[in-house]
């Protein structure tokens, strides 16, 4: 055999292939491998890399758990809990995840690994814990760093002060960076400005329910949009999205340099960030300061802590005044709401209230489970202890794995309140099944101190009122702006105790239940929430006064 046709050339010359993104070539040459030598495990791993992406979940983990029989390592049991991170089987992939680390207790992306499971499964203290040791190890790599402060947000013992400084220490990643000269790239007032958008949520998601009535709406005498999309699996909703605006860039395969520098090169007059510190955010082309105007709005609850970034779009009710102090940005204030919400377009009809025929109320949620933390859950247990024959329903991806079920039961158990009293629900792909699940549930509850967004909108779209509890940051007073948007301050409480008495107060009148469910929709249709086309101008009046500051 030549040395060109050997296992070990030929497995060099794929994860080439792989690491360029040539994934058809680096998978072909894989199987090659496989087929000439069945004992070369590094190639079953990564093959099962390749499928992991590809959604052969099922595939992936059949060539990877090879592997391992092969060779028992590190890397090919954190790939293995990917996969099953992937599946949804939460508590699989921490077991795994948990073996790579007890092979190699150094191994950084099998802590960061772990951490997403556990904050997915809704055991935000344990997620943290990994963060935290992940960051000791290495705390010079952004995306990680950006984990660790996203999870801080559904920790109700962090201070305010706390949660700056966090945010403030990610500036500090960013030093010796490459910046553009802002000053340089500033132009005279002028009647087009060009405004960028960078998000990975241009696809149908939840984000992309506010995303959307923006682009569909900016008046193209006045705006040049450029949508710079870090999108993984691009669909149906990403098409449509891309028909809105002049200018479509995948930035999915770009490095941080090379995107900053595309957008230099575009002349982007205002940059807008639409998710902060989540996942697949590109934080570190703004710390390049390519576009003299900065702004990060939308998809994150808090500070960036970035310098380069001037602004945060928000509104007086999720963000009073005295929140100015915690932001690294100025807080620039749009008319209450702050966003707006494009309800789907062949949405289902409103269901008459599903307590008269059932004879029980169904309390809801349909928030992600880092959300529920143990005083949510105490409180939604007094509420069901105070309607003894009342159901609780949960709908959340990791309730297809049933160990995560199992979970969730026992804590509810802890307060006294038995499994059958919950309804626990896993994903479900389509949009339009997912709000009909709303057909089941009489009220819904918010959680706190992270309150949802699109769950609140699509169940009040969907004719269910939402009890909220107002606190006293953003991501605690999103319900109160919502609620304030349509008319339901009433459904607004300010303490633990009211929250119950509310609840209680609320589920024990089903003909004011039916009443307010008949009248949601309608109230939205009527409301700013919804009217893209007045949000979009306010909006476009903000970009256009920040731009003549700037040039004043």
């Amino acid at each position: 055999m030549s040395k060109k046709n050997t296992p070990d050339h030929l497995f060099q010359k794929a994860l080439k292939a792989h690491q360029s993104g040539n994934l058809k070539k680096a998978e072909a040459g894989y199987k090659k491998i496989i087929k000439r030598d069945p004992t070369y495990s590094d190639a079953y791993h990564l093959l099962g890399v390749i499928q992991a992406n590809q959604l052969q979940e099922d595939e992936a983990i059949q060539n990877i758990q090879h592997a391992i029989e092969l060779d028992e390592c590190e890397y090919y049991f954190n790939s293995l809990g990917n996969v099953y991170l992937k599946k949804g089987l939460i508590q699989q992939s921490c077991h795994y995840l948990k073996k790579a680390l007890e092979m190699n207790d150094q191994y950084v992306d099998a802590y960061n690994n772990l951490g997403q499971a556990l904050l997915l499964a809704g055991e935000c203290v344990e997620a943290m814990k990994c963060f935290e040791k992940m960051l000791s190890l290495k705390f010079d790599a952004p995306p990680l760093f950006s984990n660790y402060l996203s999870t801080l947000n559904y920790l109700p013992q962090v201070s305010h002060e706390m949660m700056l400084q966090a945010h403030l220490n990610f500036n500090h990643l960013f030093q010796s960076t490459k910046s553009y000269d802002r000053h340089k790239t500033v132009r005279r007032p002028k009647k087009v400005l060009r405004v960028g958008y960078v998000s990975p949520d241009f696809c149908r998601g939840s984000v992309g329910f506010f995303i959307d009535p923006i682009l569909r709406n900016h008046n193209p005498d006045a705006f040049k949009i450029y949508c710079y999309a870090n999108v993984h699996r691009p669909d149906d909703v990403t098409s449509r999205m891309q028909s809105y605006v002049n200018h479509w860039v995948d930035t999915d395969m770009m490095s941080d340099d090379q995107m900053a520098k595309r957008i230099f090169q575009d002349q982007i007059d205002i940059l807008v960030d639409i998710c902060g510190h989540f996942s697949c955010n590109r934080l570190p082309v703004f710390a390049r300061h390519p576009a003299p105007i900065q702004i990060t709005y939308l998809g994150y609850p808090n500070t960036t802590g970035l310098s380069s970034i001037q602004y945060r779009l928000t509104d007086s009710i999720v963000d009073p005044d005295e929140r100015d102090r915690f932001h690294s940005e100025k807080l620039i204030r749009l008319p209450s709401p702050f966003l707006c919400y494009q309800p789907l377009d062949n949405s289902p009809e409103i269901s008459d209230l599903p307590a008269k025929n059932n004879g029980y109320i169904t309390l809801g949620s349909f928030n992600n489970l880092a959300k529920i933390n143990d005083q949510v859950v105490l409180t939604w247990a007094k509420i069901l202890k105070q309607l003894p024959t009342a159901k609780l329903f949960f709908k959340a991806r990791p309730f297809a794995d049933l160990a995560t079920c199992q979970r969730v039961q026992q804590r509810f158990q802890n307060h006294g309140i038995s499994s059958d009293r919950l309804i626990l629900k896993g994903h479900v792909d389509s949009i339009v099944l997912h709000l009909e699940a709303y057909h089941t549930v009489d009220l819904a509850l918010d959680p706190f101190p992270y309150h949802g967004t699109t769950t609140t909108c699509d169940a009040l779209w969907m004719g269910v009122p939402v009890v909220s509890l107002c606190g006293d940051c953003h991501a605690s007073r999103v319900g109160a702006t919502l609620l304030t948007s349509i008319g339901l301050t009433d459904l607004i409480v300010y303490s633990e105790s009211e929250y119950v008495n509310k609840t209680v107060k609320i589920c024990q009148n089903l003909d004011l239940l039916s009443s307010i469910r008949h009248q949601l929709r309608p109230l939205m249709q009527r409301s700013k929430l919804i009217d893209g086309k007045a949000f979009t101008i306010s909006l476009e009046d903000i970009y256009r006064s920040l731009w003549f500051q700037e040039n004043a």
